[in-house]
């Protein structure tokens, strides 16, 4: 059985911290975003900000937020784990990556890090010291305390992976890089400061030229107009709308829709959906099932990137007309899930893949008026 409590010290000599911000500077740690909304804690800002939400930061645990999934650490792991080996080395992650990777560019170095874990209690003891940058050294202590999760509790749902081979893909290096050219890297959500007139990542150049495109297309995009045109010719009577979220996504996209009754009243509604890319020459083709009952309550609504049965003409005749009208080719859906851990996606509540980014989040693409 394991001691009621043990103790670490990851660090020997201070650890000097290299990461800087998105332009290879350093913050200065008065510029730390403001930090409020935590209970009995006012709005504070700079090093008092910081000091208000490093133990929250140190508490969370890691990838439990989609938003924001590395916000977080490894510490929770520590009442779990029974190997005094295991249990030093995820402290040592914790100071040495986890840490420098999430507030490395306001950080200096960090000269002490020492742990008691207190297993019974499900209480970890942080001892810390720690230079920011433009300030002096600082000396912390603080009590983290795990409750165990609930039974049935919430988790982070698990998103779709890429395959190695999608990975290794060259298409896939191609599409990250022009990505990084629209979203900018380095502006994590937990960041932004409401109190500016123009958040941070929203005055890069990448954001400009996203917005700028986005604004263009929405605006003044000929073949846009007359693919919507030649569709309405080309299936007259039918049901379609342009769906376009203006302001948002990386795609345009329109919408035909299916209804089928049925003798008790509900009723299918099959959308079939062409989404264009603004920013790469690529499209999607997809369709969504709803089953609508006789009291207007809906199911939620499946997606599908293969249409078949009765919306399986239809879908070819989109995607006759999107290769007609743009010369585009489909997107390669097998590289969907790639990840861009680092680029801010201002239209994704969850982490950002080559789908997300250049057309929209799965839900997004679901969710159709």
């Amino acid at each position: 059985m394991s001691p009621p409590s043990s103790a670490y010290k990851p660090l020997t000599q201070p650890l000097r911290i290299d990461a800087v911000g998105p332009d290879g500077r350093k913050r200065p740690i008065q510029a730390f975003p403001k930090v409020g909304g935590f209970k009995g804690v006012p709005f504070a800002r700079g090093l008092k900000a910081f000091e208000v939400h490093f133990p929250y930061f140190l508490k969370k645990r890691r990838g439990s937020d989609l938003l924001a999934p590395d916000l977080g650490t490894s510490l929770h792991v520590l009442l779990e784990v029974e190997d005094e080996q295991q249990r030093a080395e995820i402290v040592r992650r914790v100071v040495h990556e986890e840490i420098p990777g999430t507030f490395g560019k306001y950080l200096d170095s960090i000269h002490a890090f020492d742990v008691t874990v207190h297993r019974e209690a499900r209480t970890v003891d942080v001892s810390v010291v720690l230079t920011p940058h433009g300030a002096g050294t600082v000396s912390w202590r603080f009590e983290l305390h795990f409750p165990p999760e609930e039974e049935g509790a919430r988790r982070a749902v698990e998103r779709p992976r890429p395959s190695p081979q999608a990975m290794n893909d060259p298409r896939a290096a191609e599409l990250i890089q022009l990505a990084r050219h629209y979203y900018p890297a380095g502006y994590p959500v937990w960041e932004d400061d409401d109190e500016e007139p123009v958040l941070a990542y929203q005055r890069t150049p990448e954001y400009q030229r996203w917005h700028e495109l986005r604004r263009k297309t929405w605006e003044d995009w000929k073949q846009w107009d007359d693919f919507l045109e030649g569709l309405h010719s080309a299936l007259p009577g039918h049901d379609i709308q342009d769906v376009t979220y203006p302001s948002k996504d990386g795609c345009s996209r329109v919408c035909l829709y299916l209804r089928e009754p049925s003798p008790d009243g509900e009723r299918i509604v099959t959308r079939v959906v062409g989404a264009v890319c603004i920013l790469a020459p690529l499209y999607l083709v997809y369709t969504t099932t709803t089953l609508v009952g006789s009291d207007k309550k809906r199911t939620q609504p499946r997606l599908s990137f293969e249409p078949s049965g009765e919306a399986r003409p239809y879908a070819d005749t989109l995607t006759r007309h999107i290769e007609q009208v743009f010369g585009y080719r489909p997107f390669p859906l097998e590289l969907a899930d790639v990840p861009l851990p680092d680029l801010r996606v201002e239209s994704l509540y969850e982490p950002p893949t080559l789908l997300g980014a250049l057309f929209a989040s799965r839900d997004t693409l679901a969710n159709l008026p």
